[in-house]
């Protein structure tokens, strides 16, 4: 069932903005890393989605995510647009001066720094620069 992806993060990100454009309310069977629990962290944290789990198989050492979203009301403003930066080929690497609000502050960015993944006003705040990863809105 599971295929190898480049670019786990995009898969992910654009797996959710798919779901939202076709009404659904769950996204599961998506493979599990930390780095993909760090991105829900936060995107739960910003209310881009409602909550997830972590699934453990009995007889398999396999661990999988199911994503619940936020039921879609006005599809302009509760479908997000997502805009990457970073690909596997090209990281994406900016300092602290060059993070600005994303969408008018309505978005976030994504950011890996040396201090953890974080929102890109937040890595601003605390003048700590990254890898870019994408932005959501």
């Amino acid at each position: 069932m599971t295929t190898y992806v480049n670019a786990p993060v995009h898969d992910l990100l654009i797996r959710i903005k798919n779901a939202y454009m076709a009404r659904k309310t769950i996204v599961d069977w998506v493979v599990y890393s930390t780095f993909k629990v760090d991105v829900l962290n936060l995107l739960k944290q910003y209310q881009f989605i409602k909550n997830f789990d972590i699934i453990e198989e009995k007889d398999s050492p396999k661990k999988f995510l199911k994503i619940e979203l936020k039921k879609v009301v006005n599809p302009v403003d509760d479908i997000p647009h997502v805009k990457f930066f970073s690909k596997p080929s090209r990281p994406w690497y900016v300092g602290y001066k060059e993070l600005k609000l994303v969408a008018g502050g309505k978005g976030i960015g994504v950011i890996s720094t040396n201090q953890g993944l974080m929102a890109t006003h937040v890595a601003h705040e605390k003048k700590i620069g990254g890898e870019l990863i994408a932005e959501i809105y």
